[in-house]
């Protein structure tokens, strides 16, 4: 029987929301362990310009062979199915609202539809779609159509209409053949990391939603951890909320520094340890930790393997991958 929900749930210790997805396979204690490999192969990356030129960094592709652990036990990889890795589970990024062209709800020309066919037609399965209105940079960064959501303190969040289109567009596109399944997961990245769990003008899009992603950068506006943007408290008080409402959360980490003024050794575990130590939930069904560790300034240094080398992005996978998987709270 379908379960209403009421208007005082933005209370983190009331009933749960519903839920448009049950979690499909996930472990009974444990969430799941997401990477997206970048740069993947010079030909691919290394043109990039994010935080700094990535001509010349170390690939995933030069570590082949060099990864067997994180290669059999990752369970999401985003981006590129050519590595070793042995999961077929994909999730991606996607903007909504840049323009009017990107969203047209014909999924024959919708961009969202034709990522999602792009991953099932390599024998992908799509889990997690990260989706947002990515107004403040993309208004910056020439998208001059781009729009923003409906609340100023977090200009990322969907309207209900956004999911209301999208949910129907999916079900369109799997009538007409193009898409595999009916339905798929859309996990709302936000940008205040507590905002959408103070205020009951969240409740009705939290409905819509399977769940919310968060990104954890350690430079910028982030840093500091004790004292920036996503300070421990406000993001355990987003999670734990976001968890009791029998949502999936998704703690997006990344990037990460190296060698440079401010690092000292095992930075990027130090900060996760932190903020489990503070409370963030590390072992449970529905919380999920995906690595985004791409070279972003002096983090661009860092070598990608191999995950026998604890300071390298395939080592800190590998400890990651235990720390949620194996290890007992």
């Amino acid at each position: 029987m379908k379960l209403f929900c009421t208007v005082t749930l933005w209370l983190v210790t009331l009933a749960p929301l519903c839920s448009h997805a049950v979690p499909e396979g996930d472990p009974p204690n444990h969430g799941l362990v997401g990477l997206r490999p970048l740069p993947r192969t010079a030909a691919m990356d290394h043109g990039h310009n994010h935080g700094g030129s990535w001509a010349g960094t170390p690939t995933f592709e030069e570590q082949k062979g060099n990864y067997p652990f994180v290669a059999n036990n990752l369970d999401l990889v985003k981006g590129w199915l050519d590595g070793d890795f042995k999961t077929k589970r994909v999730f991606f990024e996607h903007y909504w609202g840049l323009s009017d062209a990107r969203d047209d709800l014909d999924p024959k020309k919708n961009l969202l539809i034709q990522t999602i066919r792009k991953w099932e037609t390599q024998g992908a399965r799509v889990d997690h779609i990260l989706i947002c209105r990515e107004y403040d940079l993309a208004i910056q960064r020439g998208h001059k159509d781009a729009k923003p959501g409906p609340f100023k303190e977090d200009t990322r969040i969907l309207y209900e209409k956004d999911f209301d289109d999208i949910r129907a567009m999916f079900k369109r596109a799997h009538k007409m053949g193009l898409i595999k399944r009916r339905n798929y997961k859309l996990i709302q990245m936000i940008q205040e990391p507590s905002f959408f769990a103070r205020d009951k003008r969240f409740l009705p899009i939290m409905k819509k939603c399977d769940g919310i992603a968060y990104e954890c950068h350690q430079f910028n506006r982030h840093w500091p951890l004790e004292t920036g943007w996503g300070k421990p408290e406000k993001v355990i008080q987003g999670a734990k909320w976001t968890l009791a409402q029998g949502k999936e959360y998704v703690f997006y980490y990344g990037p990460i520094r190296w060698k440079g003024d401010v690092y000292y050794e095992f930075m990027e575990r130090d900060w996760l340890q932190k903020f489990w130590k503070a409370g963030l939930p590390k072992h449970h069904p529905r919380m999920h930790y995906y690595l985004n560790t791409f070279p972003h300034a002096d983090g661009r240094g860092r070598p990608v393997g191999p995950e026998t080398d604890p300071h390298s992005v395939l080592g800190f996978t590998k400890w990651l991958i235990e720390e949620i998987t194996l290890a007992k709270e």
